[in-house]
């Protein structure tokens, strides 16, 4: 690990004292450094890895973590690590948690297109002149925010 890190990568990625979070620019190296301390978490303080928990931003980002896990710690050591995007994490949890949340089991995330057809096909079916109102305009309020509208 030591040769593969420099100085403050390797002090990061050693420390297991508890939650890091890891601040740096693109390309600077943070994957690999939660990689490796994933990897020394497992290794050398025999934390099972059910309880290790990596998020990040990218689908890229997390699946490059997840394959150099499974590189250097084996395949059975890195089952069951939790390595996902924060949107990821969040949609699991919704589906763990889903009652609590007051959801149906079988809720629905829309992506950015399916939220602009939605709003297309209410759009349409109100009647609502997108000169008054845009589409674009109306996806971006929330409940709550009515207090905030202003007439034109």
């Amino acid at each position: 690990m030591a040769r593969e890190l420099n100085p403050p990568q390797l002090e990061a990625a050693l420390r297991t004292d508890g939650p890091l979070l890891v601040f740096a620019g693109a390309g600077s190296g943070k994957t690999r450094v939660i990689t490796f301390r994933i990897a020394h978490i497992l290794d050398e303080k025999n934390i099972p890895p059910w309880r290790i928990l990596a998020v990040t931003f990218t689908n890229k980002a997390a699946q490059e973590m997840r394959e150099r896990l499974h590189r250097i710690v084996g395949h059975d050591r890195a089952r069951g690590l939790w390595i996902s995007t924060f949107h990821a994490l969040g949609a699991r949890l919704l589906r763990r948690f889903h009652e609590r949340a007051g959801l149906r089991q079988d809720f629905a995330i829309y992506d950015d297109g399916d939220q602009r057809s939605v709003m297309n096909r209410v759009f349409d079916e109100l009647k609502i002149d997108e000169k008054f109102l845009p589409v674009r305009g109306a996806r971006g309020h929330r409940p709550g925010q009515a207090g905030e509208c202003r007439a034109r």
